[in-house]
């Protein structure tokens, strides 16, 4: 019995936990090697709680260090917003005049020349190109004063109709169909019926441009009484998600799509505030955007709205 213990007593000292002194006899020994057991199936437990702490808190470390990771990079983001919004109304006010000039006395020149000169045909250009100009200025403005919200029960299904409707025409000349599948019985919601518009719009417009031609775009609406958002508060959402077949965006874009001014397109073709704004507008309803992409496979854009606003209680539900 001696033996057994100083084997078993080297045993736990190297961290072997597994191994029973066996009980020989009922006397002071048999109880010391009882007692030994004892302890040994203790301190296996003790361990195996203290490993199972040890994942946890390593987990929780994890998570805490991806939360902080993800608000630095959400305050980076804000604080880099503020600063370009204050850029942009600066240099919106200050080309503002001067281009409206330029466009009343182009209109006034080209009045006095005959349409079929080559004068006239520059001078066109000039007046497209000053009209492209005083639009980017404009989506400078509205980027810069970030309107508030004028909110309303919207039926959201009726919304999407509506603005697909806009550039149904513009898709089937370029051999792509839109397809909506909007789930019937949806809650309206408390929105700004404008802004979501644009947000919609801009998400087809951008779709479009990534297909080019011949190519599919699918709006689904469903509602999401599950959806858990970015701080993990559990929260009913109603989900908006556009998905085209498009050429798809590389990862590293993919990280810089809703930074302002950053577009793929070509010179003259986006200013790379519609994605920007996009995200502001539905921050801005307490919702959130997420996006899946894969070069030459597509895109697909998921829009999270709150299902329950802060408007009174009369509502009607999408047909």
């Amino acid at each position: 019995p001696l033996e057994d213990l100083q084997v078993g007593a080297h045993r736990l000292a190297e961290g072997d936990l597994e191994k029973k002194i066996p009980v020989r006899s009922e006397d002071e020994l048999g109880q010391l090697a009882d007692s030994f057991n004892t302890m040994t199936d203790a301190l296996r437990k003790s361990r195996t709680e203290l490993q199972g702490w040890g994942r946890t808190l390593e987990q929780k470390v994890e998570e805490a260090t991806r939360e902080l990771h993800k608000a630095q990079a959400e305050a980076a983001r804000s604080e880099k917003l503020a600063s370009v919004g204050l850029l942009a109304a600066g240099i919106a006010h200050e080309l503002n005049n001067p281009l409206t000039g330029v466009l009343t006395f182009s209109h006034l020149v080209r009045k006095q020349l005959p349409d079929d000169s080559p004068e006239a045909e520059d001078l066109d250009l000039v007046i497209q190109e000053t009209r492209r100009c005083a639009a980017i200025i404009r989506r400078l403005l509205d980027f810069a004063r970030e309107k508030t919200p004028e909110q309303k029960y919207v039926d959201v299904n009726q919304l999407i109709r509506e603005t697909s409707q806009l550039i149904a025409q513009a898709a089937q000349v370029a051999d792509i169909e839109i397809v909506t599948d909007l789930q019937d019985g949806l809650p309206a919601i408390w929105i700004d019926e404008d802004l979501i518009k644009q947000v919609i719009m801009n998400m087809l417009v951008n779709a479009q441009h990534a297909i080019g031609e011949d190519g599919m775009i699918t709006v689904t609406t469903r509602e999401r009484a599950d959806y858990v958002r970015d701080d993990g508060k559990n929260e009913p959402m109603l989900e908006i998600m556009i998905r085209d077949t498009g050429c798809g965006i590389s990862e590293e874009n993919l990280q810089r799509i809703f930074d302002p001014f950053f577009t793929t397109k070509g010179v003259g073709q986006g200013t790379g505030l519609g994605l920007s704004v996009s995200h502001g507008t539905i921050e801005a309803h307490g919702g959130q955007i997420e996006v899946e992409s894969e070069l030459g496979a597509g895109t697909e854009f998921r829009i999270y709205l709150p299902l329950h606003g802060n408007g009174p209680d009369e509502r009607g539900s999408a047909p």
